[in-house]
């Protein structure tokens, strides 16, 4: 038997996915603290922004922060195309502990559900430091982004 399907592209997952990655990367890059953040696309394309920063005394909580972001992904899905959020996290290998960019996409319509983890080495484990021009770094990306974006 025979099942005549066509297959639901997951472009616009990786498409997302490339540019919540890029923006996390160019924060990190600048030094910046990089605090959890979410983007819910619709199926028309438009983005829906949202940052996850919770904190007490002036001090942000990471955990809640986390905790905040893992809620609004499950209550944000059934409503888009496509729900991704970024965290400031690790994995563990068999060398250790890795510093790494860590995001979760979902679509409920494509009935999927991806992990990816961007490993970087940390300012203070580095031996040689490296000068980015994180002007530059952004207007290679929004170059790039601007050629598929919706009109």
């Amino acid at each position: 038997m025979s099942i005549d399907a066509e297959p639901i592209a997951n472009e616009p997952i990786a498409a997302l996915a490339g540019e919540a990655f890029a923006k996390a990367v160019t924060t990190l890059a600048r030094g910046r603290m990089l605090t959890p953040f979410g983007v819910a696309r619709s199926d028309d394309g438009v983005d829906q922004p949202q940052q996850f920063v919770v904190s007490e005394a002036g001090r942000i909580d990471v955990a809640e922060s986390v905790e905040a972001a893992l809620q609004w992904l499950e209550d944000e899905a059934p409503n888009a195309d496509v729900c991704l959020i970024i965290l400031d996290g690790y994995f563990s290998s068999e060398d250790g502990r890795i510093d790494a960019v860590v995001g979760r996409a979902l679509s409920l319509k494509r009935q999927l559900m991806v992990e990816i983890a961007l490993p970087y080495e940390s300012a203070e484990d580095e031996i040689e430091t490296v000068d980015v021009d994180a002007d530059a770094f952004d207007a290679v990306f929004r170059s790039a982004f601007a050629k598929h974006a919706p009109a």
